[in-house]
C-alpha cells in the first residue's frame, strides 16, 4: 500500500470512530431552556471579565490601524456585532408598538330635508 492509501484508510477509520461516538454518546442534548441559561451565563462571564476593556481597545486599535493585516476583519466584527447592538439598544427599552390614527370627516349636525315624491317626478310631455 502506498502512503496515500494508508492515510486514506486511517482517516476513514477515524471518521467511523467519531461517528460511532457521536451516535452512542451518553451526553444528552441541552433543552432550549438550558441553552438560554448557558448563553446568559457566558454573556455575564464575558461582560464581567476584567480583560474585556483591553480586548475592546485592541479591537478598535486594529480596526483603525491602516497597516494592520487584520484591519478589515476587525472593522467587520465591529460593524456586525458592536454597532447594531448600540444603535438599537434605545428602541428595545421603549414601546415598540405601531400606532395608526385614522381621522375622517366629522359633522356636528345632520340636516334633514323633507322630500316629497311628487317634487322629484318631472313630466316631459
Amino acid at each position: 500500500m502506498s502512503f496515500y492509501q494508508e492515510r486514506k484508510a486511517e482517516l476513514k477509520h477515524t471518521k467511523r470512530q467519531l461517528a460511532h461516538k457521536a451516535k452512542y454518546s451518553t451526553r444528552s442534548e441541552m433543552s432550549v431552556r438550558e441553552q438560554r441559561t448557558r448563553l446568559q451565563e457566558l454573556k455575564s462571564e464575558f461582560l464581567t471579565n476584567p480583560k474585556l476593556d483591553k480586548y475592546v481597545k485592541k479591537l478598535f486599535d486594529i480596526a483603525l490601524d491602516d497597516e494592520h493585516q487584520g484591519q478589515m476583519s476587525a472593522i467587520k466584527l465591529i460593524a456586525d456585532r458592536v454597532l447594531p447592538n448600540q444603535a438599537f439598544a434605545h428602541s428595545a427599552k421603549g414601546n415598540n408598538s405601531v400606532q395608526i390614527n385614522i381621522s375622517g370627516l366629522i359633522t356636528t349636525s345632520v340636516d334633514v330635508k323633507d322630500v316629497s315624491p311628487d317634487d322629484d317626478v318631472v313630466d316631459e310631455q
